[in-house]
């Protein structure tokens, strides 16, 4: 079924959703996997400050999968002066993980650079770029499908500070000025009418930081690393 903005696929909104995104200077990624499924578009702006400073650490390469990710942030901070030990991270991570497997994650992080190993094999975090974007946009495309489309932004909330839908113009409209208007807001997510050449916001998304994941937050910016490099 043809939409009244001309679009008969989801994919037909995706031009203008890729121009309207790179429009506000963000890299881009699309069908991007989640734990939960795929989101539409992704994309984020870096800060080239914090970006400076990890390349000045020699941090060049991506920190990895999901878990490596995570047994990073579990490492206490060197500027805090706290450290760990590898048998610390093991107990940490048993249910998970083997302690060699453990070992095996560290070792490459040592390699990185991200972790450095004390006189008594005391391991602590390299850091000091930590958050390296500025903005991390997540857009869901629907030619209709309301209900489905608003429960997927509402799941991208745990790694994106703005969660749009974007839905084509004229049903982006009447649901903007409807009484639906108001489950958008109360869940935090915005509406884009998206035409054949453009892209506009009716409804601005909250920023709901108490559902952001950290690890999987950190994690999705981390697979924007190798684009900038």
């Amino acid at each position: 079924m043809m939409t009244d903005s001309g679009f008969r696929f989801e994919h037909e909104m995706a031009n203008s959703a890729r121009t309207w995104l790179k429009r506000q200077a963000l890299m881009v990624k699309e069908e991007f996997y989640t734990p939960w499924g795929i989101c539409d578009f992704v994309g984020v702006a870096l800060n080239g400050k914090q970006v400076h400073k990890r390349l000045q650490l020699g941090q060049k390469h991506a920190i990895g999968p999901l878990i490596r990710l995570d047994i990073l942030r579990a490492v206490p901070d060197a500027d805090t002066g706290g450290s760990t030990t590898l048998e610390e991270l093991a107990h940490k991570y048993q249910d998970l993980l083997a302690a060699t497997e453990v070992c095996g994650e560290i070792e490459k992080l040592i390699t990185g650079k991200f972790v450095r190993v004390g006189e008594h094999g005391t391991l602590q975090k390299v850091n000091g770029w930590v958050p390296l974007h500025t903005r991390l946009v997540a857009l869901e495309l629907k030619l209709n499908r309301v209900e489905e489309a608003l429960g997927q932004a509402i799941s991208h909330q745990a790694f994106a500070e703005e969660s749009f839908v974007g839905f084509p113009t004229e049903l982006a409209e009447r649901i903007a000025t409807s009484q639906r208007a108001a489950r958008f807001l109360v869940e935090g997510v915005g509406i884009v009418s998206v035409g054949k050449t453009r892209c506009h916001i009716l409804l601005r998304p909250g920023t709901r930081r108490h559902l952001i994941n950290p690890t999987l937050q950190m994690h999705c910016v981390e697979r924007f690393w190798r684009t900038r490099i």
